[in-house]
C-alpha cells in the first residue's frame, strides 16, 4: 500500500500541535472581548447622542409699540401784581423872561434909605411903603405906584418880612411886593430887556443893573 507524502492523519496530534491552538484560541477570545468592549462603547456613545439635536431657539427681542407722550406745557409764572409807581414829578418848568432882584440885601436896604428906589408891600386893600431909619425897618400906608416891577417874595431879605409883620400884622404871603425905580435906573432896565429873551437881571447898591442869563 503506497501513500502521497501530502495525506496525514488528521486525528493525530501531537503537544506541539495542541499547545499553538491553545494559543491562537486564546488571542481569537482576547480580541472579541476587546471588540466587545468597543463595541458597547462605541453604542453606548450613540445612545447618549440624540438623533434630531434640539438647536435652543433665541428668543426674538419683544419691540413694544412706540408711545409718544406729548409733554405737558410748564405753568406759566404766576406774575406778582405790579407795583404802580409814583409818577416821577414833574419837570421844573423852564423859565422864560426876565427876573428881577437886588445884588444882596445889603444892596436893597441902602437904595431904599437913600430914597433911591422904593419898595412896596401891595395889599388887596392898601399898599404900604418900607422905610429904612437908622438901620430899622418900618412900613407907612401910601398910595399904590402907578407902575412897579413885581420882586419875587423869596427875594424879600427875612428882617423886611418881619418889618412888615410886625406893622400890619398881616401874612407875609397875602400881599405882593413891588419895587419902583427912578428914571435912569429904569432906562437901564429897558436897555437890558433889549438884549434878549431872558436873564436874571440884579440892581447893585450902587445903582447899577446887569444881566445874567
Amino acid at each position: 500500500m503506497s501513500r502521497s507524502p501530502l495525506a496525514y492523519p488528521l486525528t493525530r496530534t501531537t503537544d506541539g500541535e495542541a499547545g499553538g491552538i491553545a494559543d491562537l484560541q486564546t488571542d481569537v477570545m482576547r480580541f472579541m472581548a476587546i471588540l466587545a468592549i468597543c463595541l458597547v462603547a462605541i453604542f453606548a456613545l450613540v445612545q447618549s447622542i440624540p438623533a434630531d439635536p434640539v438647536v435652543e431657539a433665541v428668543p426674538e427681542p419683544i419691540v413694544e409699540p412706540e408711545i409718544v407722550v406729548a409733554a405737558q406745557p410748564e405753568p406759566a409764572p404766576q406774575r406778582k401784581p405790579a407795583t404802580l409807581a409814583e409818577p416821577p414829578p414833574p419837570a421844573p418848568a423852564v423859565q422864560t423872561g426876565f427876573t428881577l432882584q437886588f445884588e444882596n440885601d445889603l444892596a436893597l436896604t441902602r437904595l431904599v434909605a437913600r430914597n433911591e428906589i422904593g419898595l412896596y408891600a401891595i395889599g388887596e386893600d392898601e399898599s404900604l411903603r418900607m422905610n429904612v431909619n437908622r438901620g430899622r425897618f418900618s412900613f407907612w400906608p401910601a398910595s399904590t405906584p402907578n407902575a412897579f416891577h413885581e420882586m419875587d417874595a423869596s427875594t424879600v431879605p427875612d428882617d423886611v418880612a418881619t418889618a412888615l409883620q410886625r406893622t400890619n400884622g398881616n401874612p407875609v404871603t397875602a400881599i405882593k411886593w413891588g419895587v419902583t425905580l427912578p428914571a435912569s435906573m429904569q432906562q437901564q432896565l429897558d436897555n437890558l430887556l433889549q438884549t434878549g429873551d431872558s436873564g436874571a437881571i440884579y440892581i447893585a447898591a450902587d445903582g447899577r443893573l446887569r444881566l445874567e442869563n
